[in-house]
């Protein structure tokens, strides 16, 4: 009975604790010990029976009702909670005993921004790998930007390239995503990291997106070799919260000598001196000199189907299917992933009819609404089509309008208008992978990606349509 009427006191603090709004400062330090000790399963006379602070103090604590509580009692009650290393610096600058200075130090210092972790194996980009760890660990690049359709697999590169800098060198890795609530493509959030990792994110990109001074930032860096990873930058003047400035992160390379930053966007960065590398989708051929090996996308969708349907036969037709496949899919990783969801209910063969009529049904959210956190890919690709510059959607426009690959002079002659401003155009639409370029005997083809062309005929068929027939 006794202890039954001490949970019921215990639980009608905490209740009371949670309906309490004490002042901002002291609400901070309580939320901080609330959370602290509910992560460690105590209740409150628990915790004042392991620490030897009273239950009273721990209440008015959590409560907001004690200002400033001592370091003694601070260092008592996280020992009692077993807080080590950031965790314990948090609880301590909650109060303002630690400096912002410190605290954050303290985090860098034990990696809280580094990089998270793959969800699945980097397939098809050996090559690029390879290039980039080079340029990078060589010194010789201070910016490289990796541009890219969306779901071409640029944070998973960026992600094995990272892991690679860390582990050949002995220097820092700061992961980032380009705004707030980001998240790396195949990287997965480490839950018990959470508090103390974005504390120091949150800090590091107002610094590189609002207009304070970066001396802070570059004293913590320093002079030390570090590799600064921004995932997903989009450069949008017009959005007054639009992520980390590019300007700024120049700034923080001329301030800090053994800085590096890799940049993953969808658009080349304007900033002169960065070194663009262009990400297309996975190859549809075999590799150069291997007629035999299967093509990169092929590999990619033969494990999904290997895992989505084990039982079924590596046959030819199931070969075929799988490559027809993604041919349709132009071989982008992410569109691969989402027809793979619906592998349990259909075959390879009817999934290759299926895009065959209209790929873009393969690529949207398989399991939204039951799962959620799926992208849809056509919005993605309709974004990046919307951002162009006029001319280049003009150029693109005529260009789904050809059928099939058309060799480079004959587009130039085909699109007419000033020719330079074209070749500008095309180039535009290379580097933002949303026309491939294959090199033919005798010299070059262009042509839309199938996902593109369909993404462009179904827009001009909804803006056909009256108004009344859209809904």
């Amino acid at each position: 009975m006794t202890a039954h009427l001490v949970g019921v006191r215990v639980k009608r603090a905490d209740t009371a604790s949670a309906r309490a709004r004490p002042d901002a400062g002291t609400t901070r330090f309580g939320g901080t010990l609330q959370t602290a000790r509910r992560r460690a399963g105590l209740t409150q006379e628990q915790l004042a029976e392991a620490s030897g602070v009273s239950i009273r103090a721990i209440r008015d604590l959590e409560l907001g009702r004690a200002q400033r509580p001592r370091k003694e009692t601070i260092r008592l009650l996280a020992d009692a909670l077993g807080l080590t290393g950031s965790h314990r610096v948090l609880l301590d600058g909650a109060c303002g005993h630690s400096s912002a200075d410190t605290t954050l130090r303290q985090l860098y210092a034990e990696r809280k921004a580094s990089v998270p972790a793959a969800m699945g194996p980097l397939v098809g980009r050996e090559r690029e790998l390879d290039v980039l760890a080079r340029a990078l660990l060589g010194g010789q690049d201070r910016m490289l930007s990796l541009v890219g359709l969306p779901g071409v697999g640029k944070s998973r590169l960026a992600l094995a390239v990272a892991h690679r800098y860390e582990a050949e060198r002995e220097a820092r890795v700061v992961w980032l995503p380009a705004r707030r609530g980001g998240d790396a493509a195949g990287a997965g959030p480490d839950p018990d990291e959470d508090s103390a990792q974005s504390l120091l994110t949150s800090w590091m990109l107002d610094r590189l997106s609002g207009p304070g001074p970066l001396d802070e930032l570059a004293r913590l860096i320093g002079p030390h070799r570090t590799l600064l990873v921004v995932d997903g930058y989009e450069h949008d003047p017009a959005d007054p919260d639009g992520g980390v400035d590019h300007s700024r992160l120049v700034r923080l390379l001329a301030a800090c000598d053994g800085l590096q930053v890799l940049v993953t966007t969808r658009a080349p960065l304007p900033v002169l001196g960065a070194r663009v590398v262009p990400i297309g989708p996975l190859p549809l051929l075999p590799p150069f000199g291997e007629p035999g090996a299967a093509p990169a996308a092929v590999r990619l969708m033969a494990s999904h189907v290997g895992y989505a349907r084990p039982a079924l036969q590596q046959t030819a037709a199931v070969t075929e299917a799988v490559t027809g496949l993604c041919g349709r899919l132009d071989g982008i990783p992410l569109a691969l992933h989402l027809a793979a969801g619906w592998l349990p209910m259909y075959s390879p063969d009817q999934l290759y009819s299926a895009a065959l009529e209209n790929p873009l049904h393969l690529v949207e959210p398989v399991f939204d609404g039951e799962f959620g956190g799926h992208p849809d890919l056509a919005a993605l690709i309709r974004g990046a089509v919307t951002a162009l510059r006029p001319a280049q959607s003009r150029v693109l426009a005529a260009l789904a309008l050809m059928d099939g690959p058309c060799p480079t002079e004959e587009v130039r002659r085909r699109l007419g208008g000033p020719p330079q401003e074209n070749l500008r155009a095309v180039h535009g639409l290379l580097l933002r992978g949303l026309i491939r370029e294959e090199r033919v005997p005798g010299g070059t083809t262009v042509s839309v990606l199938n996902l593109v062309r369909h993404t462009l005929h179904a827009d001009r068929e909804r803006t056909a349509l009256p108004l009344a027939a859209r809904f």
